[in-house]
């Protein structure tokens, strides 16, 4: 095997640096949301570059965990009411390893089912996932170019996250690298800004997600009725379960960040969906392999949905604890604090300016003020993704995350009334 097909080894000396408690949190904050990125990219495009990136950032928060317990023993002044303001940073320390662990599983599995990403495309449908990652080609006249990734504020600006370039098959995640003609950007973000930003890049070409040369021969035969239609219940609840999965990192973090109870319930009412969704694809997926010819095919999707179970779970245990009563730390509020985005939970009002209106309206920057929808709940359901007739109601709850500088922007927008100066 070469060694561009092996897995990476196992970093085996850690060099001891101390950091701050705040400065632990914010950076375990910051490598998980970069890790869920880059380990849906690695499945989506069959790099193997990004899982080798998800997996660095998995050893780091192992680093992280190390130092964070270590400074608790180091620094705890013992005594009951201290043990319980620290309880919430060790379950959260103890939970984002879990959930590194498992996003690096998700990551890895290129290197154990080469088809993968041919899989991961047919289920990632534009039309069901509600931030789909696309490459988007880097034109003739586009106003990225002689930019840097940085300089260009792809998020703040354009309401996209650039994940990665690649520049003739080599894959760059430095933030200070400059844009240049025909670089592919590696894109996440809802279709609206995504559809835009091809434009702006001057591509005019049809979505696409293969990068080199693509595979010709398809892993699933879908003018069979019966693989068809078993795979578009697979194909469902994977769009639903990835979804959620993501969506409760940050409502735990969220919850465990501004002690939020509501919230943290939210997310526990996510586990027991989540559970069911599990048992289905796992029962889907068992008979789509009698169908198949080569059922070993289908182990990197089964691996990829253990992992967000797992993922699931230690969301959970966050959640657990705030359930129970702990108080966060003030050292969490300090950490917060410098994050760039901030989850917040809103109830539309009867004077709000999202009544009535559809979901493709709210794509208007007046109203978005930088702000992505994760969830919904109207009255006892959940709502994960949104057509874009999708039409706003008074007492609709709104989950949303976005840039903390137009927090309460957005607020005035959902509840004039409640947030009025």
């Amino acid at each position: 095997m070469s060694e561009k097909n092996k897995m990476p080894k196992p970093s085996t000396k850690f060099t001891y640096k101390p950091l701050s408690l705040k400065d632990i949190i914010r950076e375990m904050k910051q490598n998980i949301d970069l890790m869920i990125d880059l380990a849906y990219s690695a499945i989506k495009f069959g790099s193997k570059e990004l899982a080798d990136e998800t997996y660095k950032l998995e050893q780091r928060i192992h680093e992280l965990t190390f130092l964070l317990n270590f400074q608790i023993i180091q620094t705890h002044p013992g005594g009951l009411k201290e043990a319980k303001q620290l309880e919430p940073i060790i379950v959260m320390g103890y939970s984002i390893d879990k959930i590194s662990d498992a996003l690096s599983d998700i990551a890895r599995v290129v290197y154990i089912n080469n088809d993968i990403s041919q899989l991961i495309q047919l289920i990632s449908d534009l039309s069901y996932v509600p931030e789909p990652i696309v490459k988007i080609t880097v034109k003739k006249g586009c106003i990225f170019i002689g930019q840097t990734r940085k300089d260009a504020h792809f998020r703040s600006k354009h309401g996209v996250d650039l994940i990665a370039i690649v520049r003739r098959e080599n894959w760059i995640f430095n933030k200070n690298e400059t844009v240049f003609e025909d670089d592919i950007l590696i894109i996440k973000g809802e279709i609206h800004p995504i559809s835009e930003l091809k434009k702006i890049c001057n591509d005019m070409d049809p979505f696409s997600f293969n990068i080199g040369t693509p595979k010709k021969d398809p892993i699933l035969d879908l003018d069979n009725p019966d693989i068809c239609e078993k795979f578009e219940e697979i194909q469902k609840n994977y769009v639903l379960i990835t979804d959620i999965s993501e969506t409760m990192i940050e409502l735990a973090l969220a919850a465990l960040f501004f002690k939020n109870e509501e919230v943290a319930e939210d997310v526990l009412e996510m586990e027991e969906l989540m559970d069911g969704l599990n048992l289905a694809v796992e029962k889907d997926l068992l008979d789509l392999a009698k169908l198949v010819e080569t059922p070993r095919d289908l182990t990197g999707l089964m691996r990829i949905i253990f992992s967000c179970e797992l993922i699931a779970d230690a969301a959970a245990h966050i959640a657990e604890n705030i359930i129970k009563g702990f108080k966060p730390h003030p050292i969490l509020q300090k950490a917060i604090r410098e994050t760039s985005e901030i989850v917040v939970r809103e109830t539309l009002s009867q004077d709000s300016f999202f009544k009535g209106k559809t979901y493709n309206e709210l794509q208007d920057s007046q109203y978005k003020r930088g702000f992505h929808i994760i969830a919904l709940k109207r009255k006892n359901k959940w709502i994960y993704s949104f057509k874009t007739s999708f039409i706003f109601e008074v007492g609709d709850l709104l989950i949303s995350l976005g840039p903390l500088e137009t927090v309460m922007q957005w607020r005035k927008c959902v509840n004039p009334e409640q947030f009025k100066d």
